[in-house]
């Protein structure tokens, strides 16, 4: 009875492999399996004992069949919702004291360690100098940003700076989440069921690599998935922050006549390309003259000598 069994389930995974099993279909397919082989188990009285598919395995497919996560079991209750927020900031604040503000904050974050924030961007522009930039982007846990926040106003105003623009952002990843996360469980259902398959010894060689092949195919779609949801699951545990750092200018401040300065400067460098260019345009022009002046000379003396004859000859006739 085992040997049908496994003759059963060798012709039902071929079926599933030539019929190319999908990550789209592949559920609604595996389940078939499944399910054959499942009632072969029950008509031939193995020990394998039939089993209506798991709930995750019977979630997934109500989802593939366009039902989504709202078709859950109502004793399931609702999802709880998965988001992930982004914070923008840009302050202004004195050029000298940028530099030292930026480095604080690039400090902290790495005091409270990888756990608690992580350092994504950090750069600087003329530090030191009345024109000095910053930018910094973060990733923390809740708890750190709330504390960031809280406290970046004091610190600005310490520095004689201000907060210019603030804008928070939020995407919702529950439905990616919650999706996912029953497609997973389906998937593992899915791998213990043939696992179990490949203890029944009795089968033939060819069956069993059947089911080998197919493990590892779902193996590595699980492996795949969990890497996916655990990606989605660290952006709604820990927010990003962004801070643009911009230099605070006053109407007296020298930066305002860079762009005269900077005018200046370039007006010796444009003379200097302008003659160069001169300069490289004669050179290629020089062999060239060599044959045109000749050339030139040439022409314009065969033309003369025709203007005298022409002269001549209608003089002649005259005389």
């Amino acid at each position: 009875m085992i040997r049908q069994v496994g003759l059963g389930l060798a012709g039902a995974l071929a079926c599933a492999l030539l019929a190319g099993c999908s990550d789209g279909g592949g559920a609604g397919s595996d389940g078939e399996v499944l399910g054959e082989f499942n009632a072969r188990s029950s008509v031939t009285g193995s020990r394998i004992a039939a089993a209506p598919p798991p709930p995750a395995m019977m979630a997934e497919q109500a989802m593939e069949s366009g039902g989504g996560a709202s078709q859950a079991p109502a004793e399931a209750g609702e999802p709880a919702a998965y988001l992930a927020y982004r914070y923008d900031y840009a302050v202004r604040l004195p050029g000298q004291a940028l530099g030292g503000l930026h480095g604080a904050h690039v400090a902290a974050c790495e005091a409270a360690g990888l756990n608690q924030c992580q350092v994504i961007h950090a750069s600087t522009q003329s530090a030191g100098t009345e024109n000095a930039r910053a930018h910094l982007t973060l990733r923390a846990a809740p708890a750190w940003i709330a504390r960031f926040r809280e406290g970046l106003s004091g610190e600005l105003e310490s520095a004689g700076g201000s907060v210019i623009s603030e804008q928070t952002g939020v995407e919702d990843l529950t439905t990616q989440i919650v999706d996912g996360e029953a497609r997973l469980r389906a998937r593992i259902a899915l791998r213990d069921r043939l696992q179990a398959m490949l203890e029944q010894r009795e089968a033939r060689l060819e069956e069993l690599i059947q089911v080998e092949r197919e493990l590892a195919r779902v193996q590595s779609d699980i492996e795949a998935r969990e890497s996916v949801i655990a990606a989605l699951r660290l952006r709604v545990s820990m927010s990003e922050l962004s801070v643009n750092y911009q230099p605070l200018l006053t109407p007296a401040s020298a930066s305002n006549f860079d762009p005269v300065r900077e005018a200046i400067d370039s007006m010796s460098r444009t003379f200097a390309e302008s003659l160069g260019a001169l300069i490289t345009f004669l050179a290629g022009l020089a062999p060239w003259l060599v044959l045109i002046i000749p050339g030139a000379w040439l022409i314009r003396r065969w033309v003369r000598k025709g203007l005298e004859r022409r002269r001549a000859r209608k003089a002649a006739p005259a005389g």
